[in-house]
């Protein structure tokens, strides 16, 4: 008996995707620390990166939660960031609004923007999308400008164990906003990433990285500390994508406004 096409494609979705986890527990507290380090590049320049990031969740609710986070990050410049914003726990999943500030010393420069991040949990996959937007600030200076860049991400985890994560996705970013035709114009991309629990409460993330054909990237390595549970259970206690110096909240551009040339960061992780 031939099998038809939609037959295949059900049982695929039936093996990969076989089922959501029903309704999702009460939120409650969480935290998490990670120190990480590794290389990233801009549109023209590449260098070390090296930083700390603090995530924590604090409920109001059963259902509703405020999450907010801290990152220093050292490589092409100091860097620090805070990002903050509520969080509503639904069934199968968890959903974010985040405003992102970070000042970054070299350009003394200070960006903001919103960040919106949904997630939807099956057995042993989460379907994440998350969008970045700035909003402020272009600051000119000495013929130069520097911009945030947006970005739009969509990944899946996966958990062979509930002490292992795998993830992978596609990323679009510079395609809204100030500059976005400038600077190589549009980036198209995607990401990866590697993380176990070697012990309670040590996570290694063996690898975490992005890159996009306009040749930007980031790949970072860490140790992360959380306490009181499973890795898998962990990632879905709160509302975060999978990378390490996650805080840092989109790209930047810079670049001359006649016919100088580009020069400036130009990639994010989260």
């Amino acid at each position: 008996m031939k099998i038809q096409t939609p037959v295949i494609l059900v049982m695929l979705v039936s093996i990969f995707f076989p089922s959501s986890i029903g309704v999702t527990a009460d939120l409650k507290p969480v935290g998490g620390i990670t120190a990480f380090g590794g290389a990233e590049k801009g549109v023209d320049n590449a260098s070390g990166i090296g930083g700390l990031e603090m995530l924590g969740l604090l409920p109001v609710g059963r259902n509703v939660g405020v999450q907010g986070g801290l990152n220093f990050t050292g490589g092409q410049g100091f860097r620090f960031g805070v990002n903050a914003g509520p969080v509503l726990n639904f069934p199968s999943g968890k959903v974010g609004l985040f405003v992102d500030y970070e000042h970054r010393a070299r350009e003394d420069f200070n960006y903001v923007g919103l960040r919106g991040i949904g997630g939807y949990y099956f057995d042993r996959v989460d379907a994440l999308l998350s969008y970045s937007q700035p909003v402020c600030c272009v600051k000119r200076s000495n013929g130069t400008k520097i911009v945030g860049i947006n970005e739009l991400q969509g990944i899946l985890r996966f958990y062979p164990t509930s002490e292992i994560e795998l993830n992978g996705g596609i990323l679009v970013n510079s395609f809204a906003g100030p500059g976005r035709n400038d600077n190589g114009g549009t980036g198209v991309g995607g990401s990866f990433g590697i993380s176990f629990k070697l012990f309670d409460p040590i996570v290694i993330q063996l690898v975490q990285g992005k890159i996009d054909n306009r040749d930007r990237y980031r790949v970072t390595s860490g140790i992360q500390l959380i306490w009181g549970s499973p890795l898998q259970e962990y990632l879905r206690e709160h509302v975060s994508p999978p990378f390490i110096g996650g805080g840092d909240p989109g790209g930047l551009k810079s670049f001359g406004e006649a016919k100088s040339k580009s020069s400036a960061e130009a990639f994010r992780t989260n």
